[in-house]
């Protein structure tokens, strides 16, 4: 990750390699090519995510528990998504021009690499908390649905840097929790 912060989204395998003090062979014996390469980098990254969003639910919890609070609440970890997926893409851009480079690239598809999975079953399970009612099915498709639109806006915004942050977080958060709340209340046809 290193090398990539350092020569930019473009970095090839063999300059991973040599900043890494290991040859090439070596980084393809461990990730399998530079798609398996850019699938850690994105469970690493989606681990910091995921980080971010339970330390916002731990301290829901803790503030319900001494009588400060409701309880887990969808919107706030659903924003503290948000922010760290912003974060990820102003704070790491080389990182995230490699993971998009990368994906885009392979023969896999968008939907499928390692961050697209990881998302889709740790944010499953946040949306299954919040609204058991809706399909396993149902869910994973509006998961995806809710990544692609989340990132395609954040990167929208980078291009802009109209509205601030806090509102493009704010907006963002409140669309993808309308979303899933209209879907929850909607008899969606499993076929």
């Amino acid at each position: 990750m290193d090398s990539i912060r350092d020569r930019g989204a473009g970095v090839s395998v063999d300059d991973i390699a040599a900043d890494s003090g290991v040859s090439k062979p070596v980084i393809y014996g461990h990730f399998g090519d530079r798609l398996g390469l850019a699938d850690a980098i994105a469970v690493v990254m989606a681990d910091g995510v995921t980080e971010v969003t339970l330390q916002a639910v731990q301290r829901q919890a803790e503030l319900a528990e001494a009588g400060q609070g409701q309880g887990i609440d969808f919107e706030a970890a659903v924003a503290a998504i948000v922010s760290s997926l912003v974060d990820l893409v102003e704070t790491e851009p080389a990182i995230y021009g490699f993971l998009v480079r990368t994906i885009r690239s392979g023969e896999r598809g968008f939907f499928d690499n390692a961050l697209v999975e990881v998302i889709r079953e740790r944010g499953g399970r946040l949306v299954e908390f919040a609204n058991p009612n809706i399909s396993t099915e149902t869910r994973a498709v509006l998961v995806d649905g809710a990544f692609g639109f989340l990132l395609f806006s954040i990167e929208s915004w980078k291009l802009r840097r109209t509205p601030s942050r806090e509102v493009l977080v704010d907006t963002l958060t409140k669309s993808v929790v309308a979303g899933f709340t209209a879907a929850a209340v909607q008899r969606v046809p499993e076929n």
